[in-house]
């Protein structure tokens, strides 16, 4: 049993008693200007000739949910830009400033599991502007055997393939060690909003 586990049996009843409280959204960040809004397409569309703006915006999104392991910077006129994240462990009740685990059953979700997400986003250029194209994958960790067991390890191998990716093609990336979940719909649209904000609301320039 792990130890995430364990603190959670033991401190659940606090948490049940703060939901009912203060509510589940609590625990979720919330930015001005992107809750209770409307859905963004998947991918969005961006009305811009500025490259390097709309680039800066992206990064500033995705760098907000997920440690960036490589980009490739957009051109207007040229190539596709790309992120991809490092694969990054789920967001429990035990860490609520965190926020990529975005609704109540993801969180809970990941309480009681080892789920981890990465994400990768492209964009494109389109007419005078872009597509957003955001895509994040879930993962369950394949454990070697059921926790609490008692059965000897011996006979297992565990391989700590926290950020092992062995293939790429295509679709979901294939990891050793991990099942797919599939895509992460709700932190999508978390992230895509977000885009949307850091554009209507670009950061002030200190001199």
């Amino acid at each position: 049993m792990t130890f995430y586990f364990r603190t959670f049996l033991i401190l659940q009843p606090f948490f049940l008693l703060g939901m009912s409280v203060c509510g589940c959204a609590s625990f979720y960040d919330h930015i001005p200007g992107i809750d209770n809004v409307s859905p963004a397409n998947n991918p969005m569309y961006i009305a811009s000739n500025d490259a390097d703006m709309v680039w800066d915006r992206v990064v500033d999104a995705v760098d907000d949910y997920f440690e960036i392991e490589r980009e490739e910077p957009v051109r207007l006129y040229g190539s596709e830009g790309r992120i991809d994240s490092y694969p990054r462990i789920a967001a429990t009740y035990l860490e609520p400033w965190f926020s990529d685990s975005v609704t109540a059953e993801e969180r809970l979700e990941s309480t009681y599991q080892t789920i981890r997400r990465r994400a990768t986003v492209r964009v494109v250029p389109e007419n005078i502007g872009f597509s957003v194209f955001v895509s994040v994958y879930k993962e369950l960790e394949d454990m070697p055997r059921p926790l609490g067991s008692n059965s000897g390890t011996a006979s297992f191998t565990y391989r700590n393939a926290i950020n092992t990716i062995n293939v790429e093609t295509g679709g979901a990336p294939v990891s050793g060690g991990w099942i797919s979940l599939g895509r992460d719909a709700a932190l999508e649209q978390r992230i895509l909003l977000k885009i949307r904000h850091n554009l209507k609301n670009p950061p002030m320039t200190v001199y």
